[in-house]
């Protein structure tokens, strides 16, 4: 939304990109579905928060052929070329957009699926268990289109000018416009598998269903991507969702622990399947059948990355979820401990990392149902990225969105779904005004603990997201004693990581409030409650 972000944008700073641990971004509701000067408006945004990668939907269905048709169409759907003109527009304007400003990208292919595509057509359904084959030929489209090979069908011109008085002009283009599609080398199959808004049924007769049907999709996705020449990129796994209900039922979403282990095959004890069970899940029913099992669904075992979605959204990050299954942030350690010991059952000696590549908590303003105030949203944001800075499988961490999501219009005002559905976990309202959180994002910090007693030492951690990566920078741990007005240097440091992240312990003295003073601007400030010995 373009006047969220004039609102938004101040300064221009160049973008920081580690090797080792991404800062994501998604929101397509500005990258994929906004004008040509919305996007080019957004991606200035990025670059002044210092993101790394955005992280995109590829709908399936808004770029295959006659979509809303129960019969397929005849025509050679891994051909890229084959797929109606102008369809892969909004998606070439974001992969050109970023390279142009030195951002990458990571493609969801996901669905929802053309009609045709479905196990029913007759039902319209386009979430409803999608044909695997079509599925598999589709991402080989998208990865021949995505591969640095192909032309860009389309003349473009130099990117129009942002309208916004206080940025710089676009700069001039050297040339021509390229006429090859820059590559992407980050992918992930099908967004949040458990959930039934993406992928359904999740279950039948009490039986889940979900993880069997992304089993199938994810072979042939994979697949696709290894035939057009993807098979070294960095490869991402689920995607899954945090909770899940507590009844497995068609339209209800699976825990993300429950929908891995039958994903994997295996039963609550974390031994495969046999018999009835296995056949009923297709799994293998038999000893070779299981012994073959990695080596049949290479996506399983050799992907670059598990992805999980760890929200909490009502409580702080730091609270555990007590549903051993759910796979909050607080726990995240369920999740790779599940992966380690399937990966040992089956003979295979990895640890997947793991990218989180969605999280953020809504605000209020606007949602009053369950947003949270903006000042404790930036400290969340910057709490639980501390937390996954601490957990070293942790390579990615994403914001997700930059701009609110608007209301449901559908209800009114006072009625509770008028928030419901959409997110207002932006960095950025509706109204173009910064929260607190945009800052924090560009600046993050984190002390703990918040309340401890005199001599005892606190934590402060924190980075300067939009710098050049792996410089060194100079930065000062500034205290500011309650009553007081003027701030002290306590601590002088230099960052030593790729990230810019910064890690000091100090001797708690007083109560009052911590910051870290940057060369080019300061965090937001840490209160901390000091009780006498």
């Amino acid at each position: 939304m373009l006047a969220a972000l004039s609102c938004a944008l101040l300064t221009a700073a160049p973008a920081a990109a580690s090797p080792t641990q991404q800062a994501l971004l998604m929101d397509d509701n500005e990258l994929v579905f906004g004008t040509d000067e919305e996007v080019e408006a957004t991606f200035g945004a990025l670059r002044e928060l210092g993101v790394d990668t955005v992280r995109v939907d590829l709908l399936w269905h808004l770029v295959a052929p006659n979509s809303e048709n129960q019969v397929k169409p005849s025509f050679d759907a891994t051909n890229p070329s084959a797929y109606p003109p102008g369809q892969w527009d909004i998606y070439d304007r974001v992969v050109n957009a970023a390279t142009r400003n030195g951002i990458g990208v990571l493609f969801t292919i996901t669905g929802p699926a053309p009609v045709w595509a479905s196990s029913d057509p007759a039902q319209a359904d386009k979430l409803l268990d999608p044909n695997p084959a079509d599925y598999g030929e589709f991402v080989t489209a998208v990865g021949r289109r995505y591969s640095g090979n192909h032309p860009d069908e389309q003349v473009r011109q130099a990117p129009p000018p942002s309208g916004l008085p206080f940025l710089p002009p676009p700069p001039a283009p050297p040339g021509p416009p390229p006429l090859i599609l820059p590559r992407v080398s980050m992918w992930s199959l099908w967004n949040e598998p458990n959930q039934p808004g993406w992928l359904r049924p999740q279950a039948r007769g009490g039986l889940p269903v979900s993880p069997r049907l992304y089993r199938a999709l994810q072979d042939a996705g994979y697949a696709g991507l290894v035939a057009s020449g993807h098979g070294g990129d960095t490869y991402l796994l689920a995607e899954t969702a945090p909770r899940g209900s507590q009844r497995v039922q068609e339209l209800t979403p699976m825990r993300p622990l429950l929908f891995i282990r039958e994903l994997y095959c295996v039963n609550r004890r974390l031994r495969p399947f046999t018999g009835q069970a296995a056949s009923d899940r297709g799994c293998p029913t038999d000893a070779a059948g299981r012994e073959g099992f990695a080596a049949d669904h290479p996506g399983l075992f050799q992907a670059s990355a598990f992805a999980h979605h760890p929200y909490a959204l009502e409580v702080p990050p730091g609270a555990r979820d007590p549903i051993r299954d759910n796979v909050t942030l607080a726990v995240l350690p369920r999740l790779t401990k599940a992966l380690d010991r399937i990966f040992t059952r089956y003979g295979v000696r990895r640890r997947l990392p793991v990218w989180i590549t969605e999280y953020g908590y809504q605000t209020d303003p606007p949602d009053p149902i369950i947003g949270i105030p903006w000042r404790r949203h930036a400290a969340y944001l910057n709490e639980g990225e501390y937390m996954a800075f601490r957990y070293r499988r942790v390579r990615a961490f994403t914001q997700f969105l930059l701009v609110d999501d608007g209301p449901n219009r559908d209800y009114q005002p006072d009625d509770p779904r008028y928030w419901g559905g959409t997110f207002q976990s932006g960095l950025v309202a509706l109204d173009g005004t910064r929260k607190p959180a945009y800052e924090a994002f560009q600046r993050p910090v984190h002390v703990s603990p918040r309340r401890t007693r005199r001599g005892r030492r606190v934590v402060i951690w924190g980075g300067n997201r939009p710098a050049r990566a792996g410089a060194r920078l100079k930065v000062a741990v500034e205290f500011r004693r309650r009553g007081s007005r003027r701030w002290r240097v306590v601590r002088r440091l230099t960052t030593r990581s790729r990230r810019n992240y910064v890690l000091t312990r100090l001797r708690a003295r007083a109560s009052g409030r911590y910051r870290l003073a940057w060369e080019a601007g300061r965090s937001r400030a840490v209160s901390v409650k000091v009780t006498g010995r």
